[in-house]
């Protein structure tokens, strides 16, 4: 039978592949009784080397590499969309983060006593008492009891003392009548209720600037790590985890030369479940009063101008003796050089698409789906359904699906050169360099430093977006966070955001376009539905929030948010009459826009442009598109919409509009439907 120690090792044993086996006893040991002894070696220096908490060895102390190791516990284990919501809910954990990561906290001051705290103006003060002929205290009374005007001060003190005791009187009188009919205590109260909400608002948004503040500073403390979630159907997803290492651990300071190393170690204890902690240990020979360092610059990382780029993410953490140095020169010189360098391949012909012609048959065509609303809208006479995609002429499927790879059947495809922002990017730089249609977007695998550079060059609001996925992007909150996504699994990409979109009735709106591609051989054939999509943002977008999901319309995948639709027509009378604008102009763009990038993926050799592995295929494509200020069309990115079942819910006949435009045998283009590129 194992000992408690070798199954220890049996369970960890991928963790401890990173950590000196002369350590796993000791290491065993102190997780089983939670013993966290830094401190009997190690302690806290503020300002000292560096502004905000270091971590030294002890005065009266010293480490040999390998000779201990240390848990550090986590003080904060989140998630990118629930880390404010968890501020806001623990006041506790809020002050916590603050002090470890030395964020000065901004003052809570009360409304009451801020009132009550009346600055006197000396000037003021000596004009009353001059005027009404009075000592300077009297003066200085009198301007309080009339809140500081002036000429009610005077008027006060210079009044018949006998027409002064009358009218003081009157109002006692008067007072006396109004509390007796309760209207001064209702006065009061409604003032009171007033004061306490205007408190509670002014408390909600200090407490929000603390939450930002914390926000945009973790992402120079926290690290990741991964873990499987069993779903309900039985597969297993993976996650990661955010996490904030407790005082000691936030301490550490970064050098490219390290004298410890610090990894996460999730310790499962069996039924018990599992608790997470980072693990430090020596990697040289410390002396008393040493800085504790460890290299916080991920592996992966390869380039210098990459790693010097990390840095700027933890550059509150430098050790004085880091011999790296942050050169931001260096990183706008080469943002500016790329896109120099960003000349456009020969430029895609003009003109139309295609010349692709296929001719026309009434013969019966064998259809294959395992798309319902593909079955139930798909109603021309000649289609006889098959349940094998083998036997099938054409086959359009859902993600999932798989079809024959016969040369003569035309199946549907998502071609990623278009759908994966990353691929999408590429595409457009290399065929037309930097334009104005769409916005600048970084791989941070591949170009972290020059995204830096661009970042540095001009101040810009970012957005971050994930690249195959839709409706999940965020707003940065500043450069640490653009740079920590290369932390994750997977990073999404950097963006320029459009920061001065054109609103409509003052609110963002998306235009999405569909366009049904049909590829033989090295030919294209390009059809776009006349009919186009509104989203709009249900919230006004002047002076919203970042976190504000709503007014940003970050929420977008397609069919699955909840955003106000609007009709066509009345969406283009509206905007022409609110813009003073033609929309015939606009849509025109838009359209060349749509035209340019096809042709580029069509011209453009794998895997920048089409694939021609399937040569026979078509695919269903949803361009989004925002306009500027200035009316100007911009291409946010491209879906695969292949499952078309939300285009469905707004036209039925979509299906045989897509179909006959791919294959005649499906019936004549109906060009009132569908405009052929």
């Amino acid at each position: 039978m194992a000992s408690a120690f070798e199954s220890f090792v049996a369970v960890h044993q991928y963790q401890l592949a990173s950590i000196p086996e002369e350590l796993w006893q000791p290491l065993f040991m102190k997780l089983g009784e939670d013993y966290l002894d830094a401190g009997s070696v190690m302690e806290l220096h503020l300002g000292d080397p560096v502004d905000g908490y270091s971590l030294h060895v002890k005065q009266d102390a010293a480490l040999e590499k390998h000779s201990d190791i240390f848990l550090i516990d986590h003080a904060w284990t989140t998630s990118v969309e629930t880390a404010k919501k968890e501020l806001e809910d623990n006041p506790t954990l809020l002050e916590r983060v603050e002090n470890l990561m030395n964020i000065e906290k901004e003052a809570w001051v009360d409304e009451d006593a801020s009132d009550s705290e009346i600055e006197h103006d000396d000037e003021i003060i000596r004009l009353v008492a001059d005027q009404a002929n009075v000592s300077y205290e009297q003066a200085k009374a009198a301007l309080v009891d009339e809140n500081y005007e002036v000429v009610n001060a005077i008027t006060n003190l210079t009044l018949d003392p006998e027409f002064k005791k009358q009218a003081d009187a009157l109002q006692e009188q008067v007072m006396g009548q109004l509390i007796a009919s309760g209207k001064a205590q209702e006065k009061e109260e409604k003032v009171n209720k007033e004061k306490e909400e205007r408190n509670q608002q002014r408390r909600k948004e200090w407490n929000r600037r603390r939450i930002d503040n914390v926000y945009h500073r973790m992402w120079s403390f926290v690290q990741t790590y991964s873990y499987a979630v069993l779903q309900t159907d039985g597969q297993s997803e993976t996650k990661t985890a955010l996490y904030v290492n407790d005082e000691v651990g936030s301490a550490l300071c970064h050098s490219s030369k390290p004298n410890m190393v610090c990894v996460p170690f999730i310790f499962s204890r069996g039924a018990s479940g599992v608790i997470p902690y980072s693990v430090l240990f020596p990697l040289t020979a410390m002396a008393a009063g040493d800085l504790v360092t460890v290299d916080m610059v991920p592996k992966a990382l390869t380039k210098d101008l990459d790693r010097m780029a990390y840095l700027l993410a933890i550059e509150h953490r430098i050790a004085p003796s880091n011999e790296t140095l942050i050169d931001t020169n260096q990183l706008v010189n080469a943002y500016q050089q790329i896109q120099s360098a960003a000349t456009p391949s020969p430029s895609p012909s003009a003109g139309s698409i295609s010349t692709l012609t296929l001719p026309a048959s009434g013969d019966e065509v064998r259809v294959f789906t395992d798309l319902d609303c593909v079955r139930a809208n798909l109603t021309t006479k000649n289609v006889k359904w098959v349940s094998n995609s083998n036997e099938a002429d054409v086959s359009w499927l859902g993600p999932a699906g798989s079809s024959s790879t016969a040369s003569n059947q035309l199946v549907s495809r998502n071609q990623s050169c278009l759908t994966s922002l990353a691929g999408l990017s590429a595409l457009i730089r290399t065929s037309y360099g930097a334009t104005t249609w769409f916005p600048a977007t970084w791989d941070l695998k591949h170009r972290l430093g020059e995204c830096v550079g661009d970042f540095l060059h001009k101040e810009q609001p970012w957005i971050l977006k994930p690249d195959t996925v839709a409706g999940q992007g965020r707003l940065a909150s500043g450069v640490a966070e653009i740079i920590r996504q290369i932390d994750l699994p997977s990073p999404a990409l950097a963006q320029h955001y459009l920061a001065e979109p054109c609103l409509y009735n003052g609110k963002k709106f998306t235009l999405q376009f569909t366009v049904v591609v049909r590829q033989h051989g090295s030919d294209l054939l390009a059809g776009l539905y006349r009919r186009f999509w509104i989203r709009l943002a249900n919230k006004k977008y002047q002076d919203a929030t970042a976190d504000d999901r709503e007014a940003h319309l970050l929420d977008t995948p397609l069919g699955a948010y909840q955003m106000t639709s609007l009709d066509p027509a009345s969406f283009t009378r509206h905007l022409e009459k609110e813009q003073q604008t033609s929309w015939s102009s606009i849509e025109s763009s838009i359209h060349q826009i749509i035209k340019d990038v096809l042709l580029a993926a069509n011209t453009q050799p794998e895997p920048l442009g089409f694939s021609k592995e399937q040569a026979n295929a078509f695919g269903i494509y949803t361009f989004d598109v925002a306009l500027t200020s200035a009316l100007k069309p911009v291409l946010m990115r491209v879906h695969d919409s292949s499952q078309c079942g939300w285009l469905c819910k707004d036209d039925k006949h979509f299906v045989n509009h897509a179909l006959s435009l791919v294959d005649p045998r499906f019936g004549n283009v109906d060009k009132n439907a569908v405009i052929v590129l």
